[in-house]
């Protein structure tokens, strides 16, 4: 087992059907969780500061429904609430507010409050399940000190809890711990808060090695589902407040028998005064707004009523009760480059969308009319490139980490779109209201990268041409635009060539991930065989080399590895092939030579640095050469590709040479990965 063994010299030993459970009796089990939790996802995490709470005075009747449902000391009678409404309708406000009340509770000697995951589709530690149940099991400890022994007892007899199943992780870190100690009937109800669950859209399955973007959201979600269930059946101390959208999937699990009985619904739609709780929150608003212009010199001071009686009420109608709708027009009307009253009249009394389709379609039919306004606010003589840099955005902002501020990010894009600096900027200094347009988090922030948008039903408006019209934004116009000026940037290095800007290192770590989500090359035949001739003009292999380099843990500006596992692919599954149209590998022999260079460069970087000695591997380097031998083992198993003929592949030749000259090494590499990484390398 490549220098291995745990049974050295032993002889005539035969083990059958043997568990073998490693202890660690140093191990701070409390310090484990709280590594691999999803900390972001607390309820108060610095990730969601400020974090939305309801405005005083509002939602009243909701938190009354729950505060009564839960009991505080009694358990209630049906475990599990599930409150449910369209985006938009102040469901993490509301979460956010009961989380406050129950920790800030009086005449209780523990707090209420068991644990709270809040998750967010933007999010790469929020957005899946992976770390859900070590998340609640960890703010279960630190509210239930009584549980710690047992936990830490767990995690140091299962220290790879983490590679195990969410069920396991459930059963070994929360049930058993609870049933250790004894008669539960004392311990106090804890109340346990999962909000939006319906943006839990990403697969753990092979998290590390392949990226899974909104993949089996219904199957993440029901588990999710299932995994409260279990808990709940086991007569555990515990109640769960689930927070979420309606979806159909979601809907039809919870109307299960398996879920009715223990399980409250409440439609937040259909559930208290809307219209009165929108127009509590516009007077404030507006009252705040006044205040500021009386203070402010460069305005022109006026009706010092303003806005009046009749303005706040013709506002408060248009809202409809959506809250959503009456925030994104004060913030619009809060505008810092221009005349709130005016920009209010011209709200009230300004032309709406004329679109039929819409009148009564949904709750958002108002909403869509005031992004149209908004938009059509915005100079005509500026609209294309504001088009553009949304598309830019739009494209690219989850590659970013959430190091990197809006300006940044926004400033890489304009330099490989070819703007001018800070010429994106300007171009959607207009859109204040519905886009993040400082550094500056707001209230309702709960993303781990710069999202531009502030909610995101204006993304789909945007992406919906029946909607936005002639403000429709194409996400692969604007991927097509930012990998266009990757690659240029890349053809034109040399040896000398200082790529530690951030434009460059954008380019030299992302573009394989651009060529991957531009699924459809269709109208678009031409500028996809210039590109990979482009390719061909580029030395990939120093390109590479560099951006293993770039490479940095503890300040990485990217949300993605390089190299995208998709390089090391063979024919018409390489990243490079788009997805839609694989035909055209065995149609056009330029894609063929592209994809062949690609493989030798991404394969080339590897062997270049396992000739080094350890010390001058890159970051993550261990995590580059496993996810090679996961795709190679992969294709090694999948007969209808038939046989790989990979046995004298460069990197498998380097690795074979290393281990026999140096298997130290190897160890080294297969460090995180264990026995999984050696195994897969001997069967190779």
């Amino acid at each position: 087992m490549l220098g291995i063994s745990y049974f050295e010299n032993a002889k005539d030993f035969l083990a059958e059907n043997t568990t073998f459970n490693t202890y660690l009796p140093g191990l701070d089990a409390l310090q484990f969780l709280y590594e691999h939790a999803a900390t972001g996802a607390m309820h108060d995490s610095d990730e969601r500061y400020p974090p939305p709470l309801c405005h005083a005075g509002t939602r009243e009747v909701v938190i009354l429904r729950i505060k009564r449902w839960f009991g505080f000391l009694t358990k209630p009678d049906k475990p599990i609430m599930w409150i449910h409404a369209p985006a938009g309708y102040g469901k993490t406000a509301i979460a956010g507010t009961i989380s406050k009340l129950l920790e800030e509770a009086e005449g209780l000697d523990f707090s209420p409050l068991g644990a709270t995951f809040y998750f967010w589709r933007t999010s790469p530690d929020r957005n899946s399940p992976q770390r859900f149940i070590i998340t609640i099991a960890y703010q279960l400890a630190v509210a239930i000190p009584e549980l710690v022994p047992f936990i830490e007892s767990s995690v140091k007899r299962n220290p790879m809890i983490l590679r195990k199943t969410l069920e396991t992780q459930v059963q070994k870190l929360i049930i058993e711990p609870f049933k250790a100690l004894g008669e539960l009937d004392d311990i106090p109800n804890r109340l346990i808060i999962v909000d939006g669950l319906d943006e839990c859209i990403k697969s753990n399955q092979e998290y590390k090695v392949e990226r899974e973007y909104a993949e089996n959201q219904e199957k993440n979600q029901t588990r999710i589902l299932d995994l409260i269930n279990t808990l709940q059946s086991h007569q555990l101390p515990l109640s769960f407040l689930v927070l979420s959208r309606p979806e159909e999937w979601i809907k039809r699990h919870i109307q299960s028998a398996e879920f009715r009985r223990v399980v409250e619904v409440v439609d937040l739609y259909t559930l208290g005064d809307h219209l009165n709780d929108t127009e509590t929150y516009i007077r404030a608003e507006l009252s705040r707004i006044a205040a500021r212009i009386k203070a402010d010199e460069t305005l022109t001071q006026g009706d010092d009523e303003w806005p009046g009686e009749e303005m706040v009420q013709t506002f408060v109608k248009r809202t409809n009760g959506h809250i959503l709708y009456a925030s994104t027009a004060i913030r619009h009307i809060d505008n810092p480059y221009g005349d709130p009253r005016n920009l209010l009249d011209n709200l009230i009394h300004g032309v709406l969308y004329p679109n039929p389709d819409l009148a009564h379609s949904s709750p958002f039919s108002s909403l869509h009319e005031l992004y149209m306004q908004i938009m059509r606010s915005c100079p005509e003589s500026n609209r294309t490139l504001m088009i553009q840099v949304l598309e830019d955005m739009s494209a690219c902002d989850r590659y970013f980490s959430r190091r990197v501020g809006f300006h940044r990010a926004l400033g890489i894009l304009d330099r490989l779109a070819g703007r001018v600096p800070r010429q994106g900027f300007r171009a959607i200094r207009c859109l204040h209201a519905v886009l993040r347009v400082s550094d500056t988090r707001h209230a309702g922030d709960r993303g781990s990268h710069p999202s531009p948008f502030i909610h995101s039903s204006f993304s789909e408006f945007l992406g919906n041409p029946r909607l936005s019209s002639e403000f429709r934004v194409d996400r692969q116009n604007g991927r097509r635009r930012i990998l266009r000026g990757c690659l240029d940037l890349m053809s034109k290095l040399t040896p000398e060539s200082n790529t530690d800007d951030d434009h460059s290192q954008f380019a030299l770590r992302n573009w394989a991930l651009l060529f991957d989500d531009i699924w459809v090359w269709t109208s678009h035949e031409s500028e996809y065989l210039q590109f990979m001739e482009k390719l061909l003009s580029i030395d990939l292999l120093a390109c590479a080399i560099r951006a293993h380099n770039a490479q940095d843990l503890r300040n990485d500006m990217f949300s993605f590895r390089f190299p995208h596992i998709g390089a090391y692919k063979t024919g018409r599954l390489n990243v490079i092939v788009p997805q839609s149209t694989r035909h055209v590998f065995g149609d056009e022999p330029l894609v063929q030579i592209a994809v062949a260079h690609v493989r030798s460069a991404v394969e080339g970087s590897l062997v270049h640095f396992l000739s080094k000695p350890p010390e001058l591997w890159p970051s993550r380097f261990d995590d580059a050469v496993f996810r090679f031998i996961y795709d190679i083992d992969r294709r090694s198993k999948e007969e209808r590709y038939g046989s790989t003929g990979e046995s004298d592949n460069q990197v498998l030749c380097a690795l074979r040479g290393l281990n026999k000259h140096h298997p130290e090494r190897i160890l080294m590499l297969g460090q995180e990965y264990g026995d999984d990484y050696i195994t897969r390398l001997e069967t190779l």
